[in-house]
């Protein structure tokens, strides 16, 4: 029990005292899609990723549209690399996972000097 109140301290000091940590953990890719197609989007995409170490954090967005089907964006830090609209029913997500490897990609050969 000890350690754990140690543990959670060190974990919370620094943020009550208003420190910024000055780490990252680099290699999330984050899930924030909100339907089933967004979700199938992102289990897409993470599949065949395997590059996510060198990149900080990878956010996969996701908004609804009633009109043209959904919107799904892809931010690197709050970067967004790539966006594009998915429909309600899942065909075609392979095509659309594999178009955002390639964008995201294509991002960090552009701005490897930052990652």
């Amino acid at each position: 029990m000890k350690l754990c109140t140690v543990i959670a301290l060190w974990l919370i000091a620094p943020v009550a005292l208003g420190i910024e940590p000055n780490f990252e953990i680099g290699g999330l890719v984050i899930d924030e899609t909100l339907s089933r197609v967004g979700h199938l989007f992102y289990e897409e995409f993470v599949n065949d990723w395997g590059d996510s170490k060198q990149v900080g954090t990878i956010t996969i967005h996701e908004r609804f549209d009633p009109f043209a089907g959904n919107v799904i964006w892809i931010d690197v830090n709050e970067n967004t690399v790539f966006q594009d609209r998915v429909g309600i029913r899942a065909s075609g997500i392979e095509e659309k996972a594999q178009a955002a490897r390639d964008a995201l990609k294509s991002y960090l050969q552009q701005h490897k000097d930052i990652y």
